[in-house]
């Protein structure tokens, strides 16, 4: 279990459909001192989320930071809520968003970083930190179970 810091700026979303990748997100953003809220992003039966559907996303709500796969299951099964949608409902949300995604190229200063998928460490460090609004202010370790 990850405990609920109070730490909004060093608040990370993880929305990854394979599980693998998405616990080595999230390990990583932890051991840099990030709490991670992790999300499968669309599932079954109908490939929607709880955002798109018109409601409010919990974990997006406690997040203060994005980190996006633009390669999740509902885009392959075509059906569903698809990336594009997501990411345009995060930043019409105000959360800054990290999109992985081995097309898409460059980014907004401040609201968007664009980044191949399966980033090094290193390059997702940086990019979260760019965009946490307090990263640098607070620091803050979680504990996983």
């Amino acid at each position: 279990m990850i405990p609920f810091m109070g730490t909004h700026g060093r608040t990370v979303l993880v929305v990854e459909s394979f599980a693998a990748e998405r616990e080595r997100l999230a390990a990583a953003l932890e051991d840099d001192g990030f709490l991670a809220l992790l999300c499968p992003g669309p599932s079954e039966p109908d490939s929607s989320c709880i955002g798109s559907r018109g409601g409010a996303c919990p974990l997006e709500a406690e997040a203060s930071v994005v980190v996006l796969d633009m390669s999740i299951g509902s885009d392959e099964a075509m059906l569903g809520t698809p990336a594009e949608d997501l990411l345009g409902m995060y930043l019409e949300g105000g959360h800054p968003v990290v999109a992985l995604d081995d097309h898409r190229r460059g980014g907004e200063p401040g609201q968007l970083i664009a980044m191949r998928r399966h980033p090094e460490t290193r390059d997702l460090l940086a990019a979260v930190r760019r965009l946490a609004p307090d990263a640098d202010a607070t620091t803050a370790t979680a504990t996983r179970s």
